[in-house]
């Protein structure tokens, strides 16, 4: 995919620093186990005390960075934190909350169905035995799948104060307005925050540059999640954001640029993924060998095969192949696509 949008000069600071992208809106860099290397958290300052914007996971390092950024801003996450706003359940975004709402006192608020299904996903006691049988049913060894789900679905502590918010709802946000906005996809439930009057989008992990957010299936997803998640993107267009303040990667400016490489990304995505299964039936973990790079890491093969069965899914939606559950899950072209 050809990306002719240009990061931002704003957020160049190095993992585990803070920067100011706008008056009162700060940057927080918090590094992470995984190969994303950060997650960005936003500390936004308001007449009644700070407000951050996802957490990080909760280990070491991710705690130094919240202790040494908010030193640097210049306040204290024991005493002047109002309230500690989630974009979506994934734990590089909600790992550290409970962690800093038992050091602020600080309600954390996410959409009200996200909570459920944090609970759903975190505290379930049948979510590692789903998940193994999913993956072995779409082809990945047992072995694998094991070692995969004991380690995807560990326990993650929820915050015991977890309030709800409703997509379309308006809440203040340092002295401005930003309206809730539902986009899913890369999760059912994640919300970004649009700031109208300041052209400001908080997009979580919606709207990414340099990378592309895993749109993926797993056992506990609502269905077609990239039919929705292009659905979300296309109806972006005309927010009139010109700073885009994702959870990953750099800032950038041309969210309607953006929006179109993303579209052109998974229309080109979806195509390889139909070549792949042309020839001869497939399982959904063959595809994703042949369409991803051979050095994942089993927990990035694992988020692979779900991209690749979102994808899959939505080759059936379009007509274009057809799910056949046996033994194991595979797809193959439809015949009439191929006429």
């Amino acid at each position: 995919m050809i990306e002719g949008v240009w990061p931002s000069k704003l957020g160049v600071q190095h993992i585990g620093e803070v920067a100011e992208m706008v008056t009162g809106v700060y940057q927080l860099k918090i590094p992470v186990p995984i190969p994303l290397g950060f997650v960005s958290a936003y500390l936004i300052e308001g007449p009644d005390g700070w407000t951050l914007l996802d957490t990080g996971f909760d280990y070491p390092d991710g705690r130094a960075a919240w202790g040494s950024g908010a030193e640097a801003v210049g306040f204290d996450l024991r005493a002047d934190v109002s309230r500690i706003l989630v974009s979506h359940f994934h734990p590089d975004h909600l790992g550290a909350a409970r962690w800093l709402q038992g050091l602020s006192g600080a309600p954390v608020y996410m959409l009200g169905e996200e909570i459920e299904h944090s609970r759903l996903v975190w505290e379930g006691d049948e979510v590692v035995a789903f998940l193994v049988d999913s993956l072995i049913l779409n082809g990945m060894p047992r072995d694998l799948a094991e070692e995969a789900g004991s380690g995807m679905r560990a326990n993650l502590e929820l915050p015991e104060k977890l309030l709800p918010l409703r997509a379309g709802e308006e809440i203040t946000l340092g002295g401005s307005v930003a309206r809730v906005v539902h986009a899913p996809g890369h999760a059912d439930y994640q919300y970004l925050l649009h700031d109208e009057t300041r052209g400001i989008l908080f997009a979580a992990d919606h709207v990414l540059l340099k990378i592309t957010p895993n749109i993926g299936l797993w056992p506990e997803s609502l269905p077609h999640p990239l039919d929705r998640y292009l659905k979300s993107l296309s109806g972006m267009r005309g927010m009139g954001a010109n700073l885009v303040l994702p959870g990953h990667g750099p800032i950038f400016h041309d969210l309607e640029g953006r929006i179109d490489e993303l579209l052109l990304h998974h229309d080109e995505r979806l195509q390889v993924m139909y070549e792949e299964i042309k020839g001869a039936p497939k399982t959904p973990f063959e595809v994703s060998g042949a369409v991803f790079r051979e050095t994942l890491t089993l927990y990035e093969r694992c988020f692979a095969l779900a991209e690749t069965l979102a994808h899959l899914d939505h080759l059936v939606l379009e007509g274009r192949a057809e799910r056949i559950e046996d033994e194991a899950v595979v797809f193959e072209a439809a015949w009439t696509a191929q006429q």
